[in-house]
């Protein structure tokens, strides 16, 4: 009897490469701004919301940091390149998706971006007939590492929390995983969360197609 009965993947970093496209993009804004883009401190910002976003940026370049003008410039800059470059899918991801479409495990996307990127994401990548399901983050009060995102998503596939994996790529998303007591596989993209963290993941994948061993 296998362990699990449904998947709920993240998008940015895991999916999709993303985070690497928007991590050059926001160094670019924040030189624009007049900030010293410090690799330590956008690397922060990965798998973040809006608030913890604000939160993380304030505390390194002052309460003065005008947000709002950073929120604009960054959906700028998202619409034109996901609308005119070629977005990356990571390797081992059409693998698990047709094993779960042969195998009738449900899934899920629970993504911190807005509906309209992921839509346009996933549309432009080919992924989106494979989902029915998805969760995203203008549509939850409180975004990564809260646990919202991820219970809200277990509800929409109409499982207990205890059988659902989450697929994530960053420490935020391990943290929400683990607030809401659910496993959580860890596939690195940009950055290795911390120790203890890694620590309460249910296992680590170098690509997704190595999650289908966890999966039968």
């Amino acid at each position: 009897m296998r362990k699990f009965d449904g998947v709920i993947f993240d998008m940015d970093g895991l999916m999709v490469d993303t985070e690497n496209m928007m991590q050059k993009e926001v160094k670019k804004i924040l030189q624009k701004m007049g900030y010293d883009a410090k690799e330590e401190i956008t690397l922060q910002l990965i798998g973040l919301g809006d608030t913890r976003t604000k939160d993380v940026l304030e505390n390194a370049y002052g309460k003065q940091f005008d947000h709002n003008l950073f929120l604009k410039m960054v959906l700028d800059v998202k619409e034109d390149i996901f609308h005119n470059q070629e977005i990356g899918v990571k390797k081992g991801l059409w693998e698990l998706l047709e094993f779960l479409k042969k195998e009738n495990i449900k899934n899920i996307v629970a993504t911190g971006s807005t509906r309209e990127s992921m839509n346009l994401i996933l549309q432009r990548t080919g992924i989106l007939k494979y989902f029915e399901l998805s969760v995203c983050g203008d549509e939850i009060e409180r975004g990564k590492p809260f646990p919202d995102i991820f219970i809200k998503a277990a509800e929409k596939l109409n499982l207990p929390l205890e059988r659902c994996l989450i697929l994530e790529d960053s420490q935020n998303g391990i943290i929400a995983a683990k607030r809401a007591n659910m496993s959580v596989i860890f596939v690195k993209d940009l950055v290795a969360p911390e120790k203890q963290y890694m620590e309460q993941i249910y296992a680590e994948c170098s690509n997704l197609a190595e999650v289908i061993d966890y999966l039968k």
